[in-house]
């Protein structure tokens, strides 16, 4: 008996042996793979989603500058606009910017913008290369220091009526005065049919430092 039972052992057939451990390894992968992907699953779940809100997008290339308060409101800002306060005690406007679809980036606060057009022949070389040639300038209107809006003038500078913080739009926002870390970044701008069109990316991240 035990030596028919040997014999039976021995006479197994090779290719089913092995085609039977094919498959009780592709069963463990497949039983791994679907822990794997169970995990993965549940720890998705787990991750907040988040959702794109485009009223909150960063200001891109080909956005038009638009007025953010005031009775033109979401309206595009004109070289008109600009020349009409260039003599005012405020020579400047707070800006949105609004994309090609019409959304007003309204509710990203590093997308507050302060325009102006300034004299050309003040500038320093690199202001001016990020200026329209008719000299309309852009900065981001975020303080640098805890992130106030950059609403006031003063003896020619731009003033940051919060603590004080000056800095001099005419050579890239260079800080001149209070305790601010750092110049706000300068944004592109271009003209296009008498609109403020942004032409570049912010020179720097646009926020407050500290």
């Amino acid at each position: 008996m035990a030596e028919h039972h040997a014999a039976t052992h021995h006479e197994e057939d090779p290719q089913a042996h092995a085609t039977r451990r094919a498959v009780l390894q592709a069963a463990i992968g497949v039983s791994a793979g679907a822990t794997l992907l169970s995990t993965l699953w549940v720890g998705a779940g787990l991750v907040p989603r988040v959702e794109k809100v485009p009223s909150r997008e960063p200001v891109a290339v080909g956005d038009v500058l638009v007025h953010a308060t005031g009775p033109k409101t979401n309206q595009p800002i004109t070289l008109d606009d600009l020349r009409a306060v260039r003599n005012e005690r405020i020579p400047f406007i707070i800006a949105f910017p609004k994309s090609p679809e019409n959304v007003v980036k309204k509710d990203l606060v590093t997308n507050t913008i302060m325009v102006m057009l300034a004299e050309v022949e003040r500038m320093s070389p690199e202001t001016r290369r990020l200026a329209s040639p008719e000299g309309v300038l852009a900065y981001s209107a975020v303080c640098k220091h805890l992130g106030c809006t950059i609403s006031q003038w003063q003896n020619d500078l731009w003033l940051c009526p919060c603590h004080g913080g000056l800095y001099d739009v005419y050579d890239q926002a260079r800080v001149v005065g209070g305790p601010v870390p750092k110049p706000v970044p300068q944004l592109p701008v271009k003209v296009e049919g008498g609109q403020v069109v942004v032409a570049g990316e912010f020179t720097d991240r646009p926020g407050a430092d500290v």
